[in-house]
């Protein structure tokens, strides 16, 4: 059930005190009793999520991290900290939390709440965003449009199971599809992707290419986690983060190692990740793979996205709309400098600089993610002439959660 935070507050506070008269002061006194409020140790509440339920539970929700094929030609990658143009909601002083942040922890408590049934799931899309110039205009199409559906047992040893499909490149909004539509509506589009030339194909689409069950339901999970030990995660958020979000953490992960105690010398002479892949932006993207493509329990989702909260240079940026429509509530990285060059041949009007950085958007009802997406926070380079909110590149998850039916990818293409 969705929290009426103010009606709350109203029945919470004692009949003998007035509200004060000034309208700022009385907001100041919400936010300060909120914060105090949402600060009390989850772990003091009952335990919740682990339970085996046998009513099915469905979500509405989205992904992971995607990094932009623009990127690839970046010779500069920098963050740029929450004074940067990138706006949203500010967090609270100290001792004191935003309404938007309280909204974020509203989402991870009701994913608390949720039940787990035989079976986890995950259907989710993702697209990149091409700007193709041409004599009849400028329009965006989404490419590199792929689905996904992802499936395991909720005990451990389990089978589990994933497939995939491309779909057909489409525009990104109305004004794009007309644009298109008076370039022709050609079948096939050449777009400019980081360091080559591809074709963009709008007229068809693959069959869906299954992995092989794993009957042992180990090693497909992110960071190779089998299936028992995502189940066994922890659901403090400071644990977590030790687990997942640190530097260290992040080192491990990305030389492709199961945990710090696995990460061999060898592993260890690659030397050390740039600094940025450490940063608000990559921490955040970490929390949305892990929540959104693997089946955690729902305590250690809504552990995670405590944890998230926490983290130095996430701020939370109140409601935000996915690129399917949807609204939730939002955590965003800092932002990200990037210097797209003329290096492997970058065609002149890709080249230049901009920013932009990660959001994840939360059903405040489910906790669940609905999208991870990389979003433009000051247009420059091949965005030159798109508006600060531009969704660069995104993963959404239309549907993920528990059921006690075995799960089958959808049968029809997405709208």
């Amino acid at each position: 059930m969705k929290h009426d935070v103010m009606t709350a507050l109203s029945a919470a506070r004692p009949e003998q005190l007035d509200p004060p008269a000034d309208p700022a002061a009385a907001r100041a006194r919400r936010e300060r009793d909120l914060g105090r409020a949402l600060r009390a140790d989850p772990a003091a509440a009952p335990a919740a999520g682990r339970a085996r339920g046998r009513r099915p539970v469905r979500w509405a929700v989205i992904g992971t991290g995607i990094v932009s094929a623009g990127a690839a030609a970046a010779i500069a990658v920098s963050a740029v900290g929450p004074g940067a143009p990138e706006g949203g909601d500010p967090g609270g002083g100290p001792g004191e939390i935003s309404l938007g942040k309280e909204a974020v922890l509203v989402a991870a408590e009701n994913a608390a709440k949720q039940e787990i049934g035989e079976y986890w799931f995950s259907d989710d899309v993702a697209g990149q965003s091409y700007v193709v110039r041409g004599g009849t205009g400028t329009y965006v199409m989404v490419g590199a449009y792929t689905e996904s559906f992802r499936w395991a047992g909720a005990e451990p040893g389990s089978a589990s199971g994933s497939a995939w499909r491309m779909l057909p490149a489409r525009p990104q909004t109305p004004p794009d599809a007309a644009a298109w539509r008076k370039a022709g509506s050609p079948a096939k589009i050449r777009a400019w992707s980081g360091d080559k030339w591809l074709t963009l194909n709008t007229a068809e689409n693959t069959a869906w290419k299954a992995d092989h069950s794993d009957a042992s339901g180990g090693g497909r999970w992110y960071g190779r986690m089998t299936t028992e030990e995502v189940q066994n995660l922890p659901a403090d958020p400071k644990k977590l983060t030790e687990r997942f979000l640190t530097s260290e953490a992040m080192q491990w992960r990305a030389a492709g190692a199961p945990s710090p105690e696995k990460l061999n010398e060898m592993e260890r002479a690659r030397g050390p990740l740039p600094e940025h892949e450490f940063d608000s932006f990559a921490k955040l993207g970490a929390v949305g793979g892990l929540i959104a493509n693997s089946p955690v329990p729902p305590d250690v989702r809504a552990g995670l996205i405590r944890a998230a909260t926490a983290l130095p240079g996430v701020e939370a940026i109140g409601e935000a709309t996915d690129p399917l429509g949807r609204k939730g509530v939002a955590l965003a990285s800092e932002s990200r400098t990037v210097e797209v060059t003329g290096d492997s041949g970058t065609p002149p009007e890709q080249r230049g600089t901009y920013m932009a950085r990660k959001e994840l958007i939360f059903d405040k009802a489910t906790g669940a993610v609905l999208a991870s997406q990389y979003v433009l926070t000051k247009p420059g380079g091949p965005y030159k002439d798109r508006a600060r909110g531009f969704v660069i590149d995104y993963m959404a998850v239309r549907d993920t959660g528990w059921t006690d039916a075995k799960p089958q990818p959808p049968a029809k293409l997405p709208h």
